[in-house]
């Protein structure tokens, strides 16, 4: 789905398509921050977008409001995840979003997931979701403290304590499940459970 995120090219195209750049004390505030990375291939990889930031000169961090992230591949956008802030950190290898973080998956409309805050390191496949993820489509509803989706993989894996129900429309049966972890393929749409004591092993197609 999108492509190595290990093979990026040395060029970074940070643009600020401001109406206004200011000076706070020694902080630079920047309206409509732009930041678009690309691969090696000139394909590009993700974008990084926010209508007001401060970059702290400080600390060397870009603070963002109303942050949305585009990933792409094949130059078409895969996922979008919005939340109400960010923070650039590690001279730009990590980004950390916290508030109403909400991922889109644009290959499957149907799929969403929230959570309070996520993690993300530029050089790695994994993005880390914590705190009151939730994973929504038309079958399933899945709930856990802390979620990791495999961009290369496209696997999420939720971990435990894991909720799931799964309601079938055509009936009034209500599915639920209680597990340690648990593995979502957005590709195959298969949902695999997992536990330590191995009550609970078992794998769903939709």
């Amino acid at each position: 789905m999108i492509k190595s995120f290990l093979i990026f090219s040395i060029y970074l195209l940070l643009s600020s398509c401001s109406t206004s750049i200011r000076k706070i004390d020694s902080n630079l505030a920047i309206d409509d921050f732009s930041m678009t990375h690309f691969e090696i291939n000139g394909d590009k990889s993700y974008a990084i977008s926010s209508p007001k930031s401060l970059f702290i000169k400080d600390i060397q961090i870009y603070k963002l409001d109303k942050t949305k992230i585009l990933f792409y591949e094949e130059n078409k956008i895969s996922y979008i995840i919005k939340s109400l802030k960010s923070s650039l950190l590690n001279n730009n290898k990590d980004i950390k979003l916290e508030g109403n973080v909400r991922l889109y998956d644009l290959n499957n409309k149907a799929n969403t997931i929230n959570a309070n805050k996520a993690f993300w390191n530029i050089y790695k496949y994994e993005f880390t979701l914590i705190g009151d993820v939730i994973l929504k489509n038309n079958s399933i509803n899945i709930e856990s403290s802390k979620a990791v989706l495999n961009k290369k993989e496209n696997i999420i894996k939720f971990f435990k304590p894991v909720k799931y129900r799964y309601l079938n429309n055509s009936s009034n049966i209500n599915y639920k499940v209680k597990a340690d972890n648990a593995y979502y393929d957005l590709n195959k749409k298969t949902l695999s459970f997992e536990s330590k004591n191995e009550r609970v092993k078992s794998k769903l197609n939709f």
